[in-house]
């Protein structure tokens, strides 16, 4: 069988990499910000999914099952968010020696979008499990709304890794 000089699609990569020129001061420029965008969003997901645990069992409402499944969802929320780090880091690859690959550029915004999309879901699965392990002897505290606050943090988290990840990369028009 002779040699075939198409491009091998990777399953899951989807169209293979078009690289277009970009000049070299825009793509290090772009470099850095991906890195100054995903790995704070990295090590914040990770302080925040250690508070999250934290605090979420620590709540009056911690004896209750479904408070636990609460927290557990909060969890994959947070997983959520540092996929989303690892992305816009992963984004880098895109972007090198004055060159822009548009698919891949693409699929790392839509990737950001489906991580965001699952935290959101995520959180708001958390905020129903917390306000419906409220009433009888647990009510709303202090401890309750700390929770439900950090809940919302990891929301900005993802929006704000696809937000930036779209912006860094639209302006090399993309």
């Amino acid at each position: 069988m002779p040699w075939d000089a198409r491009p091998v699609i990777v399953a899951g990569r989807g169209e293979p990499p078009r690289w277009v020129p970009v000049p070299a001061d825009r793509v290090e420029r772009a470099r850095a910000r991906l890195a100054l965008t995903g790995l704070p969003v990295v090590g914040v997901a990770l302080v925040l999914g250690i508070v999250l645990v934290v605090v979420g069992l620590n709540l009056p409402s911690a004896r209750n099952p479904i408070n636990v499944i609460g927290v557990m969802t909060a969890g994959i929320a947070v997983f959520c968010a540092m996929l989303s780090g690892a992305s816009v880091l992963s984004a880098r690859s895109c972007v090198r020696d004055g060159y822009v690959d548009v698919n891949g550029s693409r699929l790392v915004r839509r990737l950001l979008g489906v991580w965001w999309g699952a935290a959101i879901f995520c959180v708001l699965g958390a905020w129903f499990a917390e306000v419906m392990t409220l009433g009888g002897d647990v009510r709303f505290g202090l401890g309750s709304a700390v929770y439900l606050a950090l809940l919302a943090v990891v929301l900005v988290l993802g929006g704000v890794a696809f937000f930036a990840t779209s912006n860094i990369l639209g302006r090399l028009r993309v």
